[in-house]
């Protein structure tokens, strides 16, 4: 992310608020603007490419959601992830964050999302370019050039380039991330300011290699320490090869290839936009997307560390035995491809009494997806710029034990419509429903089939794999409701109620075991007090989400009692099963902006909440026939914090601006036996803009100003243990934050 998009992003949160604030007074004189206009998605601790995600109370899976142009970027948040096709910056005329509520309309979720809108050409030629550079050595340069060719026709053309070799510099590539965009538009705007229509193409090469891992000690107290010679955050923990071998799960023979092409995406859309105001004084838009992209990815996950002594049998390459402390991974080898086509239709207006502010839209999206996922372990040092380990003269192991595949199509047709009502001067109400059909047909590798089960050395070439056949339809549904009501000038109640029902989708079937089709039911109410006058926008509310049926496919670590599955007694085993359970959150939310003074203006946001799992069992068998029975009903969420807190002070004077952003995570589970936690850590981010003239400006601004480490992850190993007193002083690995980080930016106008 360059500093630009940092910048403007808080920039943006503090428009939407007078945005929101002046069209309210238009239209509503009850509504606020509220949280999620608040909410800034585009400053991520962990990563400069990716916007961050934000939990509303449940765990946090995949990436951040990002609609472009009224469509999401990617069919699915999952394999071609939205941010391998999409950066913000000057190719976008505007850049927001959609709410739950609107969320819950668009796509069927709970959940916050970016929403941006591509730079069309204007009445007159611009030119926009940023320049971004960092200590680190990366640089990235983001452009675009517009202009009228006659007769409301016009073009507009941009690119961008990411060179970022990371803060952690890697042997086995000079580049951590490599990203190149190019952007063109074709678009008419209509006499009298109708609207415009365009036709977009944008190509985006994306090579990406997701490496912010390391290890570090443990302490036991919640707190970590350094590795005595490992720098977090700065050092190399990934060995220096620069090739891949793995058993490839489609033709069961094994395959190469350079780490930097396993880890590429290469991706085609075609966008087209109406936006046209009709003579009746309803607004109608058009949106259609075509996309075409294939996917390679190879990035390993950690898992345990554990020791080996001479007996282990791991040596170097070479043959010389290693004794020592051992890093284990998972590797997911990724062959994916995505052809998608989603159109939608929509039909807005205001009412004649302009009591009613009304919405419909019809979709049909239809995606050709797949995947052939292949699998492996693999060992290396725990130290920096380690070396590949190889058990029993093999540098991988249990191959495709846990291997995906899926190729098939899927077709979503929902409609929905929302209406807002300004009831009185005082009462505002809204009402929303979606309604959607979903089917699944293609084909997958299943439990249906007995001879599909995982199992080291699994393939599709095997004899007895049999891919069964997929044909699943289902009905989802989501709604919402909300009110607010004034009980003085700027001051009143409200309340808002969002539930979504959805059903497994074609990435759900991968696995061996063939997905639940019962529905995964979220329900998300919030209620309290709104406070609005000239120096306060203010919102304190009760808050409670839940997830009914959730899935997920936790990886866990067991040491074997006996030789078992190719592996010796006392190595670890890694398990992943597919396991269905629910969640509740019950919390408190405090979201305010302030303007005590012209030119000075803070975003304060408090949250306390409770997450909790519920009916969540489960006994997991591992190789050696050990099962083990578990119960986390009640326990806290991993990885959730109970208490977080944004701050976020602006001050614009002259020609000059200062911003700072801090937020407070408190300490976060580590287990699901809760028995080990990570201490309470701050991100922090700031910046200083300086605007020349209406043509040059300039913008410094750093990342991680106390220079936490930010360590956080799991122990696999200790993921289904109570005792928590072997685990101090214990050497684990996980990621963390980026560290400090100073970046500038030259921004040109013209």
């Amino acid at each position: 992310m360059n500093t630009f998009t940092k910048l403007s992003a808080v920039a943006l949160c503090l428009m939407l608020c007078t945005n929101l604030s002046a069209q309210e007074q238009r239209r509503d004189t009850t509504k606020t603007s509220g949280e999620g206009s608040n909410r800034d998605l585009l400053m991520n601790a962990a990563s400069a490419s990716q916007p961050r995600q934000i939990s509303l109370g449940l765990p946090i899976s995949g990436n951040a959601y990002i609609y472009e142009d009224g469509l999401p970027v990617s069919y699915y948040n999952y394999q071609i992830y939205p941010y391998k096709s999409w950066h913000s910056g000057v190719s976008h005329e505007s850049t927001a964050t959609m709410s739950p509520q609107d969320m819950v309309l668009k796509y069927g979720i709970i959940s916050y999302s970016v929403d941006s809108k591509s730079r069309l050409a204007g009445d007159k030629f611009e030119g926009r370019v940023n320049y971004t550079l960092n200590q680190f050595g990366r640089q990235a340069v983001d452009a675009n050039l517009s202009t009228p060719i006659g007769k409301g026709w016009g073009i507009s053309l941009g690119s961008y380039q990411n060179f970022d070799p990371g803060s952690n510099r890697m042997a086995m590539s000079y580049l951590m991330e490599r990203t190149q965009f190019y952007k063109g538009s074709l678009s008419k705007t209509f006499a009298d300011g109708r609207g415009k229509a365009g036709i977009i193409y944008q190509y985006s090469n994306f090579r990406n290699h997701i490496e912010n891992f390391g290890p570090f000690i443990f302490v036991g107290d919640g707190s970590v320490k350094e590795l005595d010679g490992f720098k977090l955050g700065r050092d190399s923990y990934r060995p220096a090869d620069t090739y891949i071998q793995y058993l490839d799960v489609a033709t069961g023979q094994m395959a190469e290839q350079h780490v930097d092409d396993a880890n590429t995406d290469k991706i085609h859309n075609v966008n087209f936009v109406l936006d046209y105001d009709l003579d009746n004084g309803m607004k109608l838009a058009v949106h259609s997307k075509y996309k075409n992209g294939s996917s390679y990815r190879a990035n390993p996950s950690i898992s345990g560390v554990t020791t080996a002594t001479a007996e282990t049998g791991f040596t170097y390459e070479d043959g010389t035995p290693y004794a020592g402390m051992v890093q284990n991974r998972r590797y997911l080898h990724f062959d994916a491809f995505e052809e998608s086509w989603m159109t939608n239709a929509s039909l807005s207006g205001i009412s004649s009494n302009r009591r009613h502010s009304w919405m419909v839209e019809a979709d049909y999206w239809l995606n050709h997806a797949g995947t052939h996922t292949s699998m492996w372990m693999a060992s290396h040092e725990v130290k920096k710029d380690p070396k590949l380990l190889y058990l029993n003269g093999q540098s991988g192991r249990a191959y495709n034990s846990y291997a995906e595949y899926y190729h098939g199509h899927e077709h979503k047709l929902f409609a929905f419509a929302s209406d807002e009502w300004n009831v009185t001067d005082r009462l505002w109400l809204k009402a929303g429903l979606r309604l959607e059909y979903l089917n699944v047909r293609g084909r997958a590798a299943n439990d249906v089939t007995p001879g599909n089960a995982r199992h080291t050395g699994f393939s599709l070439a095997e004899a007895g794999v049999q891919p069964n056949k997929i044909n699943d339809s289902h009905f989802n549904h989501a709604y919402l409701v909300s009110a607010r009501y004034a009980l003085l000038d700027g001051f009143g109640l409200q309340a808002e109620y969002n539930s979504a029902t959805i059903h497994s989708q074609l990435f759900h079937y991968g696995t061996y075991s063939y997905p639940s089709q019962k529905g995964i039911t979220s329900n998300y109410f919030r209620g309290g007090i709104f406070w609005k006058n000239r120096w306060i926008d203010l919102t304190s509310q009760i808050t409670y989400i839940e997830q009914k049926n959730a899935q997920e496919r936790p990886n866990f670590s067991h040491v074997l009692t006996r030789d078992a599955n190719g592996m010796k007694a006392g190595q670890e085993e890694n398990l992943t099963m597919f396991t269905y359970y629910d969640l509740a959150t019950l919390g408190w939310l405090t979201d305010a902006v302030v303007t005590p003074f012209k030119g000075f203006n803070v975003h304060v946001m408090f949250t306390v909440r409770n997450p909790q799992y519920k009916n969540f069992k489960l006994t997991p068998t591992f190789s050696d026939g050990v099962t083990e029975e578990h119960d986390f009903s009640n326990n806290n969420i991993t990885a959730l914090s109970k208490t977080e807190l944004e701050i976020e002070p602006s001050y614009t004077f002259d020609k000059w601006r200062i911003w700072l952003s801090a937020r407070y995570f408190s300490k976060q589970y580590i287990n699901k036996t809760n028995s080990l936690y990570f201490n309470g850590r701050w991100e922090t981010f700031g910046g200083v803009d300086y605007k020349l003239n209406d043509h040059v400006s300039f913008a410094g601004s750093i990342v991680n100003i106390l220079n936490q480490k930010g360590a956080s992850g799991s122990i696999t190993s200790a993921d289904l243990v109570t005792d928590p007193t072997p685990y101090k002083n214990y050497v684990m690995a996980g990621t963390f934050i980026r560290p400090f980080t100073v970046e500038l930016t030259t921004r040109l106008t013209f």
